[in-house]
């Protein structure tokens, strides 16, 4: 009867044992959003060099330049543990080569610093907006780059600036603040809606947002609740030009709801 019971034990714990593995194995393969992080993956030399990067290896597509394509390409992408970039995908197509190129592009990128969860690496879905303007050309109000004049006064994009606005404390005190004040409607909660939410603003002279907009909706509230919350932000640290110049300047943003656990 001895013998019977630990064969029965043994058959039980190599049942579990694997089993338990697995699911340990899952949860360290967990993509965690970030947003939520407190220590984010980031790009060697900050986001600015990213931009440079992707700049300095852009090629306008012909077709886009033939009929005139400009705008916005969103990416989504995770930063493995090792830093690398996988999974990259065009979550808001742009068409005429625009979204092969900014994948291409993103595929040739360096390792980032992983992000990291109680000292460990782990992965991190990322989003960003890739932005395409034929040199001379002006872009539309929804993906300006480089400057466009409104009332006489100057909006730079904040892509490629030398002195960028910032957010006391960075991004991760913004996404930080954005977490803590968000709502989820109760619409969307029913629905179960779940997404992104991208908008566009103006950081003022005074360090004030101005000019809120959504340019890729989701519905259900959650777009006028990303709204009020940006609604709310502090002032900014405003942008510069390199002679010190105070300016004014656009800014996008992609705002995560989830109706997930937070980690």
């Amino acid at each position: 009867m001895k013998r019977l019971f630990l064969l029965s034990l043994v058959a039980i714990l190599a049942c579990y044992c694997p089993n338990n593995a697995k699911a340990q194995e899952q949860s360290d393969d967990t993509i965690h959003s970030f947003t939520s992080l407190k220590n984010q993956p980031t790009y060697p030399g900050g986001i600015k060099s990213f931009y440079d990067f992707i700049g300095g290896e852009m090629k306008y597509p012909a077709t886009a330049v033939k009929e005139n394509v400009q705008g916005i390409v969103l990416i989504s992408f995770v930063v493995e543990k090792d830093g690398s970039l996988n999974n990259i995908n065009v979550e808001r197509k742009l068409g005429a080569g625009t979204d092969e190129e900014a994948v291409r592009v993103l595929k040739l990128s360096k390792k980032w610093n992983p992000g990291m969860i109680n000292g460990k690496p782990v992965r991190v879905k990322y989003n960003i907006p890739v932005k395409f303007a034929i040199p001379n050309k002006k872009l539309n109000d929804i993906a300006p780059v480089g400057a466009t004049t409104t009332n006489d006064e100057t909006i730079y994009n904040f892509v490629g600036m030398a002195n960028p606005p910032k957010y006391a404390g960075g991004m991760a005190a913004f996404y930080k603040f954005i977490s803590q004040n968000l709502k989820y409607p109760e619409k969307a909660i029913k629905e179960k809606i779940e997404g992104t939410v991208l908008l566009s603003f103006t950081i003022e002279k005074d360090g004030s947002l101005n000019d809120i907009n959504v340019i890729r909706k989701l519905g259900a509230g959650l777009d006028e609740e990303a709204v009020r919350v940006l609604n709310l932000s502090e002032k900014w640290d405003p942008g510069k030009l390199k002679d010190g110049t105070v300016v004014r300047v656009k800014y996008n943003i992609p705002i995560k709801f989830s109706l997930a656990k937070k980690n």
